[in-house]
């Protein structure tokens, strides 16, 4: 049996001669304790338990930083941990969570589901949680939440007037605290039942004189936020799609924006054809690029050139006081687009295809064909259809009015 180690054993063993590999001195004073040295003199603790049969090792620190005394004292909590049947990961975890606020452990749930979800997905996870969670009890200690303080955010935010949004308030708090259980930071989860509202399927359109007022709206608006709404509808993709578009996503000289798999919901590539208004305002947007003392990435900036515009909830609440349109939401645009093209005699796989719909797997085993050139006529269909709803005093150029602080409508050539 190895001998217990002392201060001073510790502190004057060295590499031996000619080693090109650690040594390891174990600990007699400490059961599964040892002092690992490498060639060049460093000293490094490590511990070794056996947990359900399987040999793991946790590395306690360097030494002369981390002492005897505190090794020992280090590698005894592993051990107990050990014998309780958690591998040293999950007992650093369970020891990290004792002091965990429900912030913190909401970062780190972020954290590790980044490399599986999409970049807009984490990023709507955080705003999600920073707008309506974190407020209420994000500065709780995770072990002590419990049913009547998610209770409480939730309430919150159906009196906001959230209704779906407060379920994915509450899937958002309920994801996190499991996530929290499965790694042993938590004991137990509250339980609920029946506790989401019922989600009714939205059916929301804009009719011809709805869509006329909000594209009107949009002169009275920030340029940004005008942009924004007119590519959303005219485009018919989703919200994040239009407010993260890069310029090096988009060719105006074959008229495509190609928007990768990785950041598209579907997980495939997807084309959008470029209709003549939508080229138009981007040809305007690239004209003040290339002016801007800083270059952006994104198509529509944030106030951080570095950042995509950010400005999607406060362009809908300014759109319906300017319009005097209320009911719908941002993604209703998508659905008007969708229902358009139906009544525009566009056939459902090309409208599918058009919004960026997953097609039915045998469908897409058996017809490979892309219909990008139908997908451009239902777009610049769509575009004209827009053009005649505003009626003559757009009709020429749907995509050229520059946003004003007045009630004047403008005509301005594209750039």
């Amino acid at each position: 049996m190895p001998r217990a180690l002392t201060d001073s054993v510790v502190r004057n063993l060295k590499p031996l001669r000619g080693a090109t590999d650690w040594r390891e001195v174990s600990d007699g004073g400490c059961r599964g304790l040892r002092l690992r040295i490498s060639p060049h003199g460093e000293k490094v603790w490590a511990v070794r338990v056996m947990v359900h049969g399987r040999r793991a090792r946790q590395q306690l620190g360097a030494y002369p930083s981390v002492s005897l005394a505190e090794a020992r004292e280090r590698a005894d909590k592993y051990r107990a941990a050990a014998r309780e049947g958690l591998m040293p990961e999950t007992s650093d975890e369970r020891e990290e969570a004792e002091n965990m606020t429900f912030a913190q452990a909401h970062g780190k749930y972020r954290a590790a589901l980044a490399g599986s979800l999409r970049p807009n997905t984490i990023t709507n996870k955080k705003s999600l949680f920073e707008r309506h969670i974190e407020p209420v009890i994000g500065h709780r200690w995770i072990g002590s939440i419990k049913r009547p303080d998610i209770v409480e955010v939730v309430d919150l935010a159906r009196r906001k007037g959230l209704s779906t949004g407060a379920n994915r308030v509450f899937s958002e708090i309920m994801a996190c605290l499991r996530w929290c259980e499965d790694r042993g930071m938590i004991e137990g989860v509250p339980t609920f039942k029946n506790f989401k509202s019922k989600e009714e399927p939205r059916n929301r359109t804009l009719h011809r004189g709805e869509l006329r007022a909000v594209w009107l709206a949009t002169a009275d608006m920030g340029q940004r936020s005008a942009d924004f709404v007119r590519l959303l509808m005219l485009s018919g993709q989703r919200r994040d799609d239009v407010r993260l578009m890069r310029w090096d996503e988009v060719s105006l000289d074959d008229g495509y924006w190609y928007i990768s798999a990785e950041r598209y919901k579907t997980r495939r590539d997807h084309v959008v054809p470029l209709s003549k208004p939508m080229i138009r305002i981007l040809l305007r947007l690239k004209a003040q690029r290339a002016s801007a003392k800083v270059v952006s990435p994104y198509v529509i900036r944030g106030n951080d050139p570095s950042k995509p515009f950010n400005g999607a909830q406060r362009a809908m609440d300014r759109l319906q006081q300017e319009s005097g349109v209320t009911g719908f939401t941002l993604h209703d645009f998508r659905r008007t687009l969708r229902s358009g093209l139906a009544q525009l005699h566009v056939d459902d796989r090309t409208a599918e295809m058009t919004i960026g719909h997953a097609v039915p797997k045998i469908a897409r085993t058996y017809d490979v064909y892309e219909r990008i050139n139908e997908r451009r006529q239902a777009l610049d269909a769509w575009a004209s259809y827009i053009g005649f709803c505003v009626g003559p005093i757009n009709r020429r150029r749907v995509a050229d009015r520059v946003p004003s602080r007045t009630n004047v409508m403008r005509l301005a050539a594209a750039g």
